[in-house]
């Protein structure tokens, strides 16, 4: 018995330690990774610093800008050491401003494929070519493929090339958006969505309850496209010098679709037929820098603007799985009071570009901003989009400046809850409940909705959609039943929302912060970003696979917020 015993325990001890040795091995490995990781991060930056520092600009050169990498609008909020000298956006506005007074530097090449801008962002970039070719720089663009996106920043060049080659592709079109409508599916599947909207033109959620697109969508959706369109058009015949009727009439025939360089040659929309190759041996390969290797002027000065992104969808907390950028109150709250607490910030930019999301967290952040706002002056920049819950928090600010095509507005509330009853029932699974108190079940999903349960939510949603009419018309000092009457879900473009006083001015962040500085009668000042880096330990956490795994489960809990508020400034994209 004792030997059996004695065996019992060599051999649990041994599979014990087995285990243990075999766990200890692989936490050690991670560790060693993540050393192995920072020290390469390390030696990395260093090497990149000291070729900037080394780098010497001779006369003729050219700047390479391939808008195929990722310009995002902030740098990325991981430790400096991880950082592989990708730039941000504002980084390459800066730099441009220090090549316009570099005499070396002879001018831009542009590498416009797989461009990952957005229009704002297009918009800002184009003016400042523009301010580059006043300044006698030579923009020179060049694209495998052409289409709306890339070739509107390319009319900012002093020439645009293609390779000679019917291989390279050209689609030069109107606009066109498509949605699913999944009704029928879900019917046959016996699942419903509540969908309770105020605002008529709020249409988030209504292709789970429609077979088709509502007449107010549609209608919201043709107008963008016809002013987006009418812009690019309008861009086309002034840089180009192209008549209106023949260039309007052939590109909404199709005549630029699936087309080829020769053709765009053929009709001035392009200047140049030749190889990237050829283009960069005769400029020579050692006068092409890459900007992310250019060393921009720094400025020092005591007086600073700080700029603080809000990117993403709008949530109460981020600590829910939740995959990529995110607005929260915490991240908002924390970088504010950082600004707030240097004595050398004399003033605020934020910088937006928000769909929408959660209401109560649009709210939180809103009354953050406003109480910041008595302390220091806090202006707004939109990006490609602040909407919904992303305008509720714009208009915290003292002014609000927007480009030509950003999207702001969508004023109104969603809230959204569905019901899994009849696929319930279709896989034969008996739900039984136990009530007490007259709608402790509203937000169960598996209960069809009584007319009584519907009013109720729409009366809680009506009070949040006028809260948020008081809060836009307090902040633009405009009167609420005209609020209303540009509210209802209505999206609008950039330049209609200055014509009907939603924004102050059309421009992009550096037109913000030159405006700041005037209003604060700045003349020396430095620009600083507050960006916080995300802890090692979130960094951990979000790359270590078994935490992962954690964290793409509990992501499904991001929207249990709708279920205790279910009212939802939903985000707005086209």
């Amino acid at each position: 018995m004792k030997l059996f015993k004695f065996l019992k325990n060599l051999i649990f001890g041994t599979v014990i330690f087995i285990i243990k040795e075999i766990f200890s091995f692989f936490i050690k490995l991670v560790l060693m990774s993540i050393l192995l990781l920072i020290i390469i991060g390390v030696f990395n930056k260093y090497s990149a610093q000291k070729e900037k520092n080394n780098l010497k600009i001779e006369k003729g050169s050219y700047i390479v800008i391939d808008l195929g990498n990722k310009y995002s609008e902030k740098s990325e909020a991981i430790p400096n050491f991880l950082k592989d000298g990708e730039i941000n956006f504002f980084s390459l506005l800066k730099k441009l401003d220090s090549i316009n007074s570099n005499p070396n530097v002879e001018g831009i090449f542009l590498k416009l494929d797989n461009i990952t801008l957005d229009r704002a962002q297009i918009e800002e970039l184009g003016s400042k070519l523009n301010i580059l070719k006043e300044n006698n720089k030579k923009i020179l663009s060049f694209a495998l493929n052409l289409n709306n996106r890339n070739y509107s920043l390319a009319l900012n060049s002093n020439e645009i090339i293609m390779p000679p080659t019917m291989s390279a592709n050209v689609n030069l079109t109107g606009y066109y958006s498509e949605l699913a409508y999944y009704k029928g599916l879900a019917d046959k599947f016996g699942v419903k969505f509540n969908v309770i909207h105020v605002g008529d033109y709020k249409s988030y959620g209504e292709n789970f309850t429609k077979k088709e697109m509502s007449n107010e969508y549609r209608e919201n959706i043709k107008r963008l496209h016809d002013k987006i369109y009418d812009n690019f058009l309008n861009k086309i015949i002034i840089e180009r010098k192209i008549n209106k009727e023949l260039i309007n009439d052939r590109i909404l025939n199709g005549d630029f679709v699936f087309s080829e360089p020769h053709q765009m040659e053929k009709f001035h929309l392009i200047d140049k037929l030749a190889y990237e190759e050829d283009i960069f041996n005769t400029i020579g390969k050692k006068k092409l820098i890459p900007i992310e290797k250019y060393q921009e002027t720094k400025i020092n000065s005591p007086e600073k603007i700080a700029i603080i992104y809000g990117e993403g969808s709008i949530l109460l907390s981020s600590e829910k799985g939740s995959i990529g950028n995110s607005i929260t109150p915490d991240k908002i709250s924390n970088e504010i009071d950082k600004a707030l607490e240097n004595p050398e910030i004399k003033g605020i930019v934020l910088r937006l570009n928000s769909p929408g999301g959660s209401a109560l967290a649009s709210n939180i952040i809103h009354h953050k901003l406003k109480e910041a706002n008595k302390q220091k002056p806090i202006y707004i920049s939109v990006g490609g989009v602040a909407a919904s819950g992303g305008y509720y928090i714009a208009v915290s600010g003292n002014k609000i400046f927007a480009d030509k095509e950003s999207i702001t507005g969508s004023i109104g509330v969603v809230s959204l809850i569905p019901n899994f009853n009849g696929l319930m029932k279709k896989l034969d699974i008996n739900i039984e409940t136990v009530k007490k108190g007259k709608y402790s079940d509203l937000f169960s999903l598996t209960k069809d909705f009584t007319e009584e349960d519907e009013e109720k939510i729409y009366a809680s949603s009506f009070k949040v959609y006028s809260e948020f009419l008081d809060i836009v018309a307090q902040g633009r000092e405009l009167d609420r039943d005209y609020v209303h009457s540009i509210a209802q879900g209505k999206v609008w473009l950039g330049e209609e929302a200055k014509n009907l006083k939603l924004i102050d001015e059309i421009g992009g962040l550096e037109l913000t912060i030159n405006t700041l500085a005037k209003d604060l009668k700045l003349s020396n000042y430095e620009v600083i970003e507050i960006v916080e880096s995300d802890s090692f330990e979130t960094i951990l956490k979000q790359y270590l696979p078994f935490k992962t795994l954690i964290q793409n489960f509990s992501s499904l809990d991001e929207n249990n917020e709708l279920f205790f508020k279910p009212s939802y400034f939903f985000p707005y994209n086209l």
